[in-house]
């Protein structure tokens, strides 16, 4: 008879060879549990597996069970699923160190959770043994007797726990089986769709693998290709280079190659690719192969050799240039790049790269601050031109004149710096050999180019802006001034004059200053203060000096920072009697004269000049641009209009016709020319006299299609055109197909009903949105009311109030949202001319309390309602004029919060009309947005941040007019506001 221990170890053997035989350990496990059950006579066999949680906890679950005859499944009992082990600690650390459990429950060994939980399950005795998978503890096997309390001997549990190793090491061979097949999988994938040729080497040196980009580069299939030579895949004249490399390698020479060939390909053509190979070895140190990777560079190979001929043909024509080309960094620290002709200026093109700030080393000692300060400017302006010395490293002295421009970035950062140096040492002597003793005719001189370069530009470039700065600039040395402008006078649209600056002087003095005039010189800075000096000098055009400023009771002074002016000098521009400009020049050393404006002369002669051609061109390139669009706009109309257009002579013979007529009648327009309309369509003749008594002649006649036969009616509008002596020269007809007019209208009359239910269309989508906007906010108001009850029983006061004061502000954006909902309704309904005037006999005195007490029950006491003793029954419209005073008060109150006086309502009877007139002491409107104040959406703008949406205004205005009557008002802005409203007394 066989004993209990043999039964047992007979049921392992049995689980093994089932673990074994069984390529799914999932089905084999079910087999095995009940083998091992059956075998240890207990009641429950099972396995639970580890997982971690979402938070990252470490759970088990039950995953699969036996049961005996009679014993109650535990699998679908959801206590055991996803129970996380920190509710078990004690056992958890025993079987996560691959210790076995071989116990009588009882309350001590393992904790209380533990032992509820068994003892709920009935359970008795039970053994508990750990599955280890690379070493991490995956689960354990468990084995319940709820009829007993025998245990495992110590032989038992050892089998039992050998097979549990044995089940560990058969699902991490699984599980690395599995890592093993995908590992292969994204290993081919990755060779054969990579961009490169991936390749293997025999011992031969012949093609022994190769990828699917093989292909994809040469055309050729890879079985036709694997075991030929690899060097006879490149052209001959590489293949010697291969061969050697090759053999270095394989006698450990080097450790890898790395070469550009030329692959031979389909169709006898070759491409450019980098190969690159590496050896390989066995654990014997013996070469085995060779593998490597092929990259096709072809494309790269073209564009480089593009490059270098680009290259080659720019360093060509930059070292022919007479001048020294240059590129500095955008701190002028670095030299970037010089031309070879910098040796002709006898300077060593190495130091000057290399050696920093040598560019400034070789400027004549008497010339460097010069240099520095119009580097300054090259800085402010992003230009440098300059003429200064230099002395070459043979110490011989070189005049040069030096010009460059800025390059910035999208950040307005200078970047880099390019530019040119010019050897002008010969023509700077010739120059000083000529220059003239007397200074000032000199200066007068250059001045007098500067004019003619300046008009120069103009007229030739379309450019006086960079003239005029050198003009400007040379003026300045002329009187001596620091700083000063030239510009031209211009009016606004109400006739007031104002300077816009042709050139100024940057004297910014700060970043906000300078960021203005760099956005802003170039196109014109405006001067429109007027209570400054040069302001007076606008306003009197008259010369104007002040060699005293500070004491100058003419003198507005000058913003913050802004540079004192301590002697200015305004000089007006005339041409005739016309005051076209102002210069302006300040702080001269010494006291400016009349003396300083009789040199001036000349410029500003030439000056005036300069603007009014300004002008004139400027008139005449809008009155080109007329002229064109005019010429452009026949041309295409006469061409492509369906109308026919014609010129006839004083005999009515066709001079033009345009080419439509062959489309309306069949003829073409050489058929019609030198024929009168009656030989050539046989219509009657229209005399000419009744043509030159009118402008214009409208007759309708019938025509015959040349080619169809069929009647055509042509509405012929005739022209005649007038010299400018009054007599005619010639007539312009413009004739039209009206014989599907009625079809024309019809389709009018259609499209004016499609116009009209896009406007219902329009209106009823007002309304839609409207009502689909009031619904919810009727929600949300009654869902606050409801809060607000529920917070009476809230005993958190703090909390209580914090929430109070929330719905407080909901309920105040609730109630501003609907009201803007409203005033779309009313301007919607305005439009639409759906609001019906409905008047009736109301006490007027009683009616402007009435609205005073209702709408405005709290600020009652904060108004001052002004009504005449004697009240009058007018005929009005309640609702309407109800809304108005409601929106006016309203505002009154809105805007003079902080006031010292309050609102005042006032009403006066006229012999036709009565008035109402709303005042408020607050914040009014500034003079500049009083225009737009009746506009939609509108709102002035010292009340930003006061809450309001600019329609209610406007919705007064249109009520006011509805009612027959008018609205104006009177405001200066931080005194206060007054509307008046003026409406007919009606029967």
């Amino acid at each position: 008879m066989i004993s209990y221990s043999e039964k047992i170890l007979k049921a392992i053997g049995e689980a093994y060879y089932a673990l074994q035989s069984n390529n799914k350990i999932k089905e084999a496990i079910p087999e095995i549990l009940e083998l091992l059950g059956k075998a240890t006579l207990v009641d429950r066999a099972y396995i639970f597996q580890n997982h971690l949680g979402e938070d990252g906890e470490l759970r088990l679950s039950q995953k699969y069970e036996w049961v005996a005859e009679g014993v109650t499944p535990q699998i679908d009992f959801e206590e055991l699923q996803d129970v996380p082990w920190s509710v078990f600690p004690i056992v958890a650390e025993k079987l996560g160190r691959n210790m076995v459990i071989n116990e009588v429950l009882n309350e001590e060994s393992n904790g209380k959770d533990f032992y509820d939980t068994m003892a709920e399950q009935g359970i008795l005795s039970f053994l508990f043994i750990p599955i280890m998978v690379d070493r991490k503890f995956w689960g354990f096997m468990g084995f319940d007797n709820c009829s007993s309390k025998e245990i495992y001997s110590d032989e038992q549990v050892a089998a039992l726990h050998a097979f549990a190793s044995t089940l560990g090491y058969t699902i991490l061979a699984k599980r690395q089986k599995k890592r093993l097949v995908r590992a292969k999988e994204s290993y081919s994938f990755l060779v054969n769709n990579v961009n490169e040729v991936i390749f293997k080497l025999d011992q031969n040196c012949n093609w022994s693998f190769l990828n699917q980009q093989w292909q994809r580069i040469t055309n050729f299939p890879i079985k036709s290709t694997l075991g030929t030579s690899f060097k006879d895949s490149f052209k001959k004249k590489y293949q010697e280079e291969i061969c050697a490399s090759l053999d270095k390698l394989y006698k450990k020479d080097i450790k890898k190659i790395s070469l550009e060939a030329e692959l031979l390909v389909h169709n006898g053509k070759a491409k450019w690719v980098k190969v690159q190979a590496s050896p390989q070895f066995n654990f014997s140190g013996n070469f085995v192969a060779v593998t490597g990777s092929i990259i096709d560079i072809n494309v790269e190979k073209k564009v480089q050799a593009e490059l270098e001929e680009s290259v080659a043909q720019t360093n060509a024509v930059i070292n022919s240039v007479k001048d020294t080309l240059y590129t500095f960094t955008g701190d002028l620290k670095k030299v970037l790049f010089v031309s070879d002709n910098l040796e002709v200026l006898g300077i060593e093109k190495k130091k000057f790269l290399e050696v920093e700030d040598y560019w400034y080393e070789i400027i004549h000692p008497e010339d460097k601050k010069f240099v520095a300060d119009e580097v300054e400017k090259l800085y402010q302006f992003g230009v440098f031109d300059a003429i200064y010395r230099i002395v070459n490293e043979e110490g011989k002295v070189l005049w040069i004149q030096d010009k460059s421009w800025a390059v910035k970035d999208e950040k307005d950062s200078i970047v880099k710096i390019h530019g040119r140096y010019t050897d002008i040492t010969e023509l700077k002597n010739k120059e000083l050999k000529l220059k003239s003793s007397e200074e000032s005719l000199q200066k007068l001189n250059d001045l007098l180019q500067a004019v003619n370069d300046t008009q120069l530009s103009f007229h030739l470039d379309k450019d006086f802006q960079t003239p005029l700065y050198t003009l400007l600039s040379k003026i300045l040395e002329i009187t001596g001034s620091k700083f000063g402008f030239i510009g031209e006078i211009l009016y606004d649209e109400n006739n007031t004059p104002f300077l816009k600056t042709h050139s100024i002087t940057n004297i910014a003095w700060s970043k906000e200053s300078d960021k203005f005039f760099q956005d802003n010189f170039r196109t014109g800075l405006e001067f429109r203060n007027l209570n400054t000096l040069f302001g007076r000098s606008i306003t009197s055009g008259e010369l104007l000096i002040s060699n005293d400023v500070a004491s100058d009771p003419r003198a507005g002074g000058t913003p913050k920072g802004h540079p004192p002016i301590k002697r200015y000098m305004g000089v007006p521009v005339y041409k005739g009697e016309e005051f076209l400009g102002l210069m302006g020049f300040a702080n001269k050393d010494v006291d400016y004269t009349v003396s300083d404006v009789e040199i001036l002369q000349p410029l500003i002669s030439g000056y005036a000049n300069l603007i009014k051609s300004i002008r004139i061109q400027k008139e005449k390139q809008e009155a080109e641009r007329l002229r064109f669009q005019s010429d452009e706009m026949y041309r295409l109309l006469s061409e492509n209009t369906g109308d026919v257009i014609a010129l006839h002579d004083l005999d009515l013979k066709f001079e033009y016709v345009s080419p439509s007529i062959y489309k309306v009648l069949g003829y073409t327009p050489e058929d019609c020319l030198g024929k009168t309309p009656s030989e050539l369509f046989g219509v009657s003749r229209v005399e000419n006299t009744e043509m030159d008594e009118l402008n214009s002649f409208s007759t309708v006649m019938t025509h015959y299609h040349k080619i169809t036969g069929k009647p055509i009616s042509l509405e012929t509008l005739i022209t005649p055109l007038k010299d400018e002596k009054g007599i005619v020269y010639s007539y312009m007809a413009a004739s039209r197909d009206v014989t599907e007019r009625e079809a024309v209208l019809e389709e009018l009359k259609e499209s004016l009903v499609r116009e009209q239910e896009l406007n219902q269309l329009k209106s009823r989508f007002i309304s839609m949105t409207s009502h689909e906007f009031r619904t919810p906010l009727a929600t949300i108001m009654s869902s606050t009311e409801i809060l607000e009850f529920l917070l009476t029983d809230l005993e958190e006061s703090k909390l209580k109030d914090k929430t109070v004061t929330h719905l407080g502000r909901i309920n105040n954006q609730i109630q501003r949202l609907t009201g803007i909902i409203a005033d779309l309704l009313v301007l919607e309904k305005n439009a639409q001319d759906k609001i019906a005037i409905s008047k009736e006999q109301v006490s007027i005195n009683q009616f402007l309390r009435n609205i005073v007490d209702h709408y405005f029950p709290e600020s009652r006491k904060a108004i001052n309602l002004n009504l005449p003793k004697d009240d009058k029954i007018i005929n009005l419209d309640q609702s309407i004029l109800s809304h108005v005073l409601n929106n006016l008060i309203d505002n009154a109150l809105k805007y003079s919060k902080d006031a010292k006086s309050s609102p005042e309502i006032t009403l006066e009877h006229m012999e036709d009309m009565f008035k109402i007139i709303v005042k408020d002491y607050g914040l009014g409107i500034p003079l500049e947005d009083q225009k737009y104040i009746f506009g939609s959406f509108f709102r002035a703008k010292n009340v930003n941040t006061i809450k309001g949406t600019g329609l209610g205004l406007n919705i007064v205005k249109e009520f006011i007019e509805k009612l027959g009557g008018h609205i104006y008002f009177e405001s200066v802005e931080n005194q206060g506001t007054e509307f008046i409203i003026t409406l007919p007394y009606e029967d």
